[in-house]
């Protein structure tokens, strides 16, 4: 039962696999019929051109619907192709949609974490530079670490309001990483004419 079913499986399949070849036995298949047939008239009477007509006209529409019908099977694996790649193209944005979902999820919650703690960091520094005298050293220190906290928030801020995350390699190992999307920059002759 199951080589039957492979059988007409492989059957159903073949005209669309060769076309051509399929329109190619059916034509000739009949040519030689039509053949056949004139060869038997021919014998045993004497053929006007009305009759060689008859005979043969039905070869040249075979032709035409042979020829279409090839042209239809190669229209309908086109459209077959388009469909797949448009199935394919909208799973990859469905897919695609998720993962940027999730990573706001993440990114949300990061920010809740990550937020509260800065903040305690943030007034605290604030506090001790209004509160304590400060040598140079200090002062600098002090400034470096208000600087990486701002950029903290603003990470922080650009991963919860982008619409697009890009890769970016981390150094020396095998992955990547998600980065918010940035515009490409431009040169210096842009932000003149700007």
């Amino acid at each position: 039962m199951t080589s039957v079913r492979g059988l007409w499986h492989a059957l159903k399949e073949l005209p669309l696999k060769y076309p051509a070849v399929l329109s190619a036995y059916i034509i000739y298949g009949y040519l030689f019929m039509v053949m056949i047939r004139f060869f038997i008239i021919a014998r045993s009477q004497t053929l006007s051109f009305y009759d060689i007509f008859e005979i043969f006209d039905a070869v040249p529409f075979l032709w035409m619907l042979a020829m279409m019908l090839v042209k239809v099977i190669e229209m309908r694996t086109m459209l077959h192709e388009s469909e797949k790649s448009r199935l394919l193209g909208e799973q990859e944005l469905e897919i695609r949609k998720t993962q940027v979902g999730t990573m706001r999820e993440v990114v949300l919650g990061m920010q809740h974490h990550i937020n509260n703690p800065l903040a305690i960091i943030t007034l605290t520094l604030q506090k001790i530079k209004r509160t304590e005298p400060m040598s140079p050293g200090l002062a600098e220190g002090m400034e470096r670490l208000e600087h990486e906290t701002q950029r903290i928030t603003q990470v922080l801020k650009d991963y919860g309001t982008t619409r697009d995350y890009d890769t970016e390699e981390i150094g020396r190992t095998d992955a990547v990483m998600a980065m918010p999307h940035r515009p490409p920059e431009r040169n210096e002759h842009e932000r003149n004419d700007a």
